[in-house]
């Protein structure tokens, strides 16, 4: 009788989750078909189509399960990214991506931080805006979100930043091959401003390609540099952040997950046909997210945000891709 009792307790919970993640995982399937027909960023087509249903959030049948969507899938997603990264990959770039990443990201967030407080933005805000810049776009800011005190962060704040930094990291992906032509960078040169300076992997990458292949490695290499920084980063947030919550702190078990699995692929020893499905597995968990976060985001309330986030994200960006083509130049003239 108590083995009943003690089973029907998980059931009782999945049958509560159920209906409101099957519904983000339909709009996340939705959304990557879109993806896929029309060229757009998959994450940006499944939060638009969460904001479509955002009256269906307060559903008492959907609300545990979307909440459930927003959070604990997210914290999966984000370790289940340390399966992408393995040390040995930037073996072959050098020393000089490192040097310029090393430099250019802490650089962009302490403006960032330095902006937000001109701008007269939350400091929360302002970080979260200043980690998906540095680091890498959407994967970064929801992070960062993850590891903070419960109510620290509005959500339409997240979303603001989510939505900009996608917004900007296409617009990049278009307009930096040009600039690195323009500059007349090498191939290599070219793939480290593209990886050191694009917010989103995927991005990088093809920004890159449309260069050359050379290019196109590289800045894939470099950018998942600015990756490996994520979990120390969120880490250091997360505990000089929560601090001074009363109560015990919440240890954020899934970055821990995220830096085993990052070690673990750094020695090979995960499978290959393993390690993609955990990259898949990753990319699905954050786009059921994003749908998530925007059935619980009111698209009035995001406008009233108003100009500043975005102007911060803005200048942010151009910071940080002026700094990297500045140490291309000047870092190799300094050796």
């Amino acid at each position: 009788m108590n083995v009943l009792a003690a089973s029907a307790v998980p059931l009782g919970r999945l049958k509560c989750l159920y209906p409101g993640v099957a519904f983000c995982a339909v709009l996340a399937l939705a959304g990557s078909f879109l993806a896929e027909h029309y060229g757009a960023p998959a994450l940006l087509l499944v939060l638009l189509l969460g904001f479509g249903f955002s009256a269906q959030s307060r559903d008492q049948r959907l609300e545990e399960g979307v909440a459930f969507s927003a959070r604990t899938i997210l914290r999966v997603g984000i370790a289940l990214l340390g399966a992408r990264i393995g040390l040995t990959q930037f073996e072959e770039v050098g020393t000089l991506p490192g040097v310029v990443v090393l430099l250019a990201v802490p650089l962009t967030l302490g403006f960032g931080l330095l902006l937000g407080s001109w701008l007269r933005l939350p400091f929360v805000h302002s970080l979260v805006a200043a980690v998906a810049v540095a680091i890498c776009g959407v994967s970064a800011a929801v992070a960062v979100a993850a590891a903070l005190p419960s109510g620290k962060l509005e959500e339409r704040r997240l979303l603001g930043v989510v939505i900009g930094v996608t917004a900007l990291g296409t617009l990049s992906m278009v307009v930096y091959p040009l600039l690195t032509a323009a500059l007349g960078f090498s191939a290599a040169e070219s793939g480290i401003l593209l990886g050191a300076s694009i917010h989103d992997v995927a991005q990088a990458a093809a920004a890159g390609y449309l260069v050359s292949d050379p290019a196109g490695d590289i800045a894939t290499l470099t950018k998942l540099l600015r990756v490996a920084m994520l979990a120390p980063l969120v880490l250091l947030i997360g505990y000089l952040l929560r601090r001074g919550e009363p109560g015990r702190a919440e240890f954020p078990w899934f970055l821990l997950g995220f830096v085993v699995l990052l070690a673990l692929n750094s020695f090979g020893l995960i499978p290959q046909s393993l390690r993609q499905l955990m990259v898949a597995a990753s990319s699905w968990c954050l786009l059921v997210t994003m749908a998530a976060l925007g059935m619980r985001t009111s698209v009035i309330e995001l406008m009233g945000l108003g100009w500043r986030p975005l102007a911060q994200l803005t200048l942010l960006s151009v910071f940080l891709v002026s700094v990297v083509a500045l140490l291309l130049v000047l870092v190799p003239a300094l050796t």
